[in-house]
C-alpha cells in the first residue's frame, strides 16, 4: 500500500537527501540545497500526531539543522503515542469515560 503521494516519493528521490528514520519507520527528508526545507514521507499512514515530539520540531523549526538523536532513553512510566480519536466514537467523553460521573443533581442538594 502506498500511503504517499507518488509526486512526493519522486521529489524525495530526486531533490532529498534522508536525514534521519523514527521508530515507526517514517523517513526525515532536507532539501539538497535548501536545508530549512524538510518533509517526512509515512511508512503506514498520513497521521502527524504519531510523530515524536522531537521530530515534530525539528520539521517545524526551520532554523534548526540539529538531526534528532535516535537513541531516546525510553522510561517505564511514559506511555506508547496513540493516534489522535478527535472526532471519532473512540474520542474521549467525560459522561461515558468516566465510571464515576454523577449528574449534577446528585452531587448536592440542600
Amino acid at each position: 500500500m502506498i500511503v504517499n503521494n507518488l509526486g512526493t516519493l519522486l521529489y524525495s528521490l530526486i531533490f532529498g537527501r534522508k536525514v534521519g528514520l523514527d521508530i515507526n519507520g517514517n523517513k526525515f527528508f532536507i532539501h539538497r540545497k535548501k536545508p530549512n526545507k524538510k518533509w517526512v514521507l509515512y511508512k503506514n499512514e498520513l497521521d502527524p500526531t504519531l510523530l515524536e515530539v522531537d521530530w515534530q520540531m525539528w520539521l517545524l523549526n526551520k532554523n534548526s539543522l540539529d538531526i534528532p538523536k535516535s537513541e531516546k532513553k525510553i522510561y517505564k512510566w511514559q506511555k506508547e503515542r496513540e493516534k489522535n480519536f478527535s472526532g471519532t466514537s473512540k474520542s474521549y467523553h467525560p459522561k461515558i469515560n468516566n465510571k464515576n460521573y454523577k449528574n449534577k443533581e446528585e452531587i448536592w442538594s440542600p
